[in-house]
């Protein structure tokens, strides 16, 4: 029998802890590693969202203000440079020391900054020399950084610049002023699509299985194993927080020729529908904070398996807007829902996710199957176009969802349907419309406008 820390539990899970497997961040203890990633995932979540909403703040930004935005920047940086650290580690994490002390030269760096901050009353003193443009920082500044540097109402602080940029990243200072720079180019505007897509082609007998991964994938290896066996690819919507926690799976994914899309990177909520049921934009959800969070997650996939995601995301918990669809459109991904039917006890979510046996919206493995089988049974388009949502964890002991995948793969392709991912389901969609408006024939029964 193990023998417990003292009765000390679990930070997360509440969970007795033994000490063959206790896993430490800081002074907190945790019973496993993945106990540990999770929490320093969800901290880095939380002392985002601060950083933002206070970034975000319209009020007026007295000293108060000023002293609470840079405390919340330094704990949002030092959580994420944690959860970072701790992922880079892998198995060595429980060698880690108890304590995390900053490198010598950043904490120096912080240490000139504050001085000179304190200085001049309030921001660090210019060089007198403006930063170099946008197009001229270098590749491992991300555009969103760039655009909040550079934008925020004042010039950027050279200073300030060294501090986020590596030594031999960072431009030479010139005391001379630049040669005033041609005036550029105008761009043309860019088309905003914030079309929430929940269905394809009607009249093509295809159907795609979507699954998302938030921070679990404990059934993400046997739904690979089942989609392999039947031949079958789906489209995977995972966040970043997914891909850094488990890159062996997203390599299997990959590898497997399944199409990755864009979950976020954090799996935060957009909109205040858990509080009213209305699909508002919440305070603090920014365009900034919007686009960073697929970036930041595109960047993890694309340094993982050195490819671009599919340019497709899914709204973490289904909420979203138009608002905040045109947003994500903007950086170049349209929002892919689920197919919904005549009313709402009609749809294609199979609540998967639902553990609790007295919960109204429960679904037996067999119920999820029959409900996908005979979904559109009285209408002529029947289930042609579908796209189905499942997950890559589930919290069941018994009677698990994806148990039923084998026979359900197996009774739609005997039944004609072809299993594809959403690209291959839009490619067709959009091709019917170019074929009827070329034509301006009246589309054929059971056909369906494109989504709004």
């Amino acid at each position: 029998m193990h023998r417990d820390t003292h009765g000390r539990r679990c930070r997360r899970c509440a969970e007795p802890i033994h000490w063959p497997t206790v896993r430490l961040v800081g002074s907190r203890t945790f019973c496993s590693e993945a106990c540990a990633i999770i929490w320093l995932s969800d901290e880095a979540s939380r002392t985002a969202w601060r950083r933002t909403t206070l970034e975000t703040d319209r009020r007026a930004r007295g000293l108060g203000h000023r002293v609470r935005l840079r405390l919340a920047r330094w704990s949002a940086s030092l959580a994420q440079r944690r959860l970072d650290r701790r992922l880079a580690a892998g198995p060595r994490a429980e060698s880690l020391p108890w304590l995390w002390v900053p490198p010598r030269e950043p904490a120096v760096a912080l240490a000139l900054l504050l001085i000179a901050w304190g200085a001049a009353g309030g921001y660090a003193p210019e060089l007198r020399t403006p930063p170099p443009p946008v197009s001229a920082w270098p590749a491992s500044i991300g555009p969103d950084l760039a655009a909040r540097l550079s934008t925020n109402g004042r010039p950027v602080s050279q200073v300030v610049l060294l501090s986020v940029l590596a030594p031999a990243e960072a431009p030479a200072l010139t005391t001379a002023p630049p040669a005033k720079p041609a005036p550029a180019a105008r761009r043309p505007p860019i088309r905003i699509t914030a079309e929430d897509i929940a269905r394809g082609n009607t009249g093509v007998r295809e159907i795609a299985f979507t699954f998302d991964g938030g921070n679990e994938a404990n059934v993400a290896g046997e739904i690979l194993d089942i989609l392999r066996a039947r031949n079958a690819r789906g489209t995977m919507f995972l966040t970043g927080q997914f891909i850094r926690m488990f890159p062996d799976v997203v390599r299997r994914l990959v590898a497997d020729g399944h199409e990755v899309g864009n979950h976020s990177d954090t799996h935060p909520r957009l909109t205040t529908y858990a509080q009213n049921r209305r699909q508002q934009t919440r305070p603090g959800v920014t365009r900034e904070f919007v686009i960073g969070q697929l970036r930041r997650a595109e960047e993890s996939f694309r340094s993982l398996t050195g490819q671009p995601m599919a340019p497709y995301w899914r709204a973490p918990y289904g909420e979203h807007n138009g608002e905040i669809r045109a947003w994500a459109a903007e950086a170049g991904y349209r929002h892919i829902a689920w197919t919904r039917g005549a009313g709402m006890a009609e749809d294609l979510d199979t609540r998967d996710w639902v553990a609790d046996r007295s919960s109204r919206i429960y679904r037996t493995r067999e119920e999820i199957a029959a409900r996908i089988l005979e979904f559109g049974q009285s209408r002529p388009e029947g289930l042609n176009g579908g796209i189905v949502l499942m997950h890559l964890a589930t919290h069941r002991k018994a009677d698990r969802p994806h148990e039923g995948l084998p026979d359900l793969l197996k009774t739609l392709q005997n039944q004609g349907y072809r299993l594809v991912t959403i690209s291959e389901l839009l490619d067709r969609f959009y091709d019917r419309q170019r074929s009827g408006s070329e034509s301006a024939a009246t589309p054929a029964s059971g056909g369906q406008p494109p989504p709004q």
